[in-house]
C-alpha cells in the first residue's frame, strides 16, 4: 500500500492549527455545519493561517450549492466533504460549476450498509469517505466494523473515519491493505477538547504510520 495520507478534521483555533501544521498532516478539515461543536464560520476560516503544503477540506451538511461554492472560494478549499443527504445531481452541479474543486461524499456505515447507494456517486465524486453511523453527523468517536469494506466493490480512493486513534491506526491500515485507502481521517480521538487537537496524540499517530 502507498503511504496513506493524514487528515486532521475539526480545526478552528489559529494557534492550535499552527502547532498541528508543524507536524505536517496532508489535510485539515474545517467544519461549516452549525450544529457541530467544532463549527467554524467562513469569516473565521478566512482568518486562519494557511500552509501551501496542507490542503483544506470543508465539511458541509445539506448546504446549498451556492453556499458550498462561496465558502470554498473564500476559505480556499481544496475539497468539499458532503456529510448529509446530498444527491448525485448536487455533486454533479458542484463539479460542473467548479471542476477543480474535489468532492468527497460521505457514507455512514452501520451493520446494514451494502454499498448500493455508493455506486450512484461513482461518476460525480472524486473520493468517498466511510464514517461510523451514529447519532451525530460525524465526530461520534466510534468505530464501525471495517471488515464490511472488504465486501464492497470500492472503485474510488477513500478516506476512512470514525474513532481512529493511536491504539487502532495500525489495525485500520492492515484491514484496508488491499483496498484503495487514500487517507485516514482523525477527529475526536486526537482532541484535547472539541476543536482543539492534541499535538502529542497526533505525533503518536504519525510515529505509528
Amino acid at each position: 500500500m502507498k503511504n496513506v495520507k493524514i487528515k486532521i478534521c475539526g480545526m478552528r483555533e489559529p494557534e492550535n492549527l499552527r502547532t498541528i501544521a508543524a507536524l505536517e498532516p496532508d489535510f485539515i478539515g474545517l467544519i461549516f455545519y452549525p450544529k457541530s461543536p467544532r463549527f467554524i464560520s467562513v469569516e473565521e476560516a478566512e482568518n486562519l493561517p494557511q500552509f501551501p503544503e496542507i490542503r483544506r477540506v470543508g465539511v458541509f451538511v445539506n448546504e446549498t450549492v451556492e453556499a458550498v461554492l462561496e465558502t470554498a472560494r473564500r476559505a480556499n478549499l481544496f475539497a468539499v466533504q458532503l456529510h448529509g443527504d446530498e444527491t448525485p445531481e448536487i455533486c454533479a452541479i458542484i463539479k460542473r460549476q467548479k471542476p477543480d474543486l474535489q468532492i468527497i461524499k460521505v457514507f455512514s456505515v452501520g451493520a446494514d450498509f451494502n454499498g448500493e447507494q455508493m455506486r450512484l456517486y461513482q461518476e460525480t465524486c472524486d473520493y468517498f469517505l466511510f464514517d461510523t453511523k451514529g447519532d451525530k453527523r460525524g465526530g461520534n468517536g466510534e468505530v464501525f466494523d471495517w471488515q464490511i469494506l472488504s465486501s464492497l466493490q470500492i472503485k474510488k480512493p477513500f478516506f476512512l473515519s470514525g474513532g481512529i486513534g493511536a491504539k487502532n491506526v495500525s489495525e485500520a491500515i492492515e484491514v484496508c491493505k488491499n483496498l484503495p485507502l487514500f487517507a485516514l481521517d482523525f477527529n475526536s480521538r486526537v482532541e484535547a477538547s472539541a476543536g482543539v487537537k492534541s499535538p502529542e496524540k497526533v505525533k503518536e499517530i504519525i510515529s505509528k504510520l
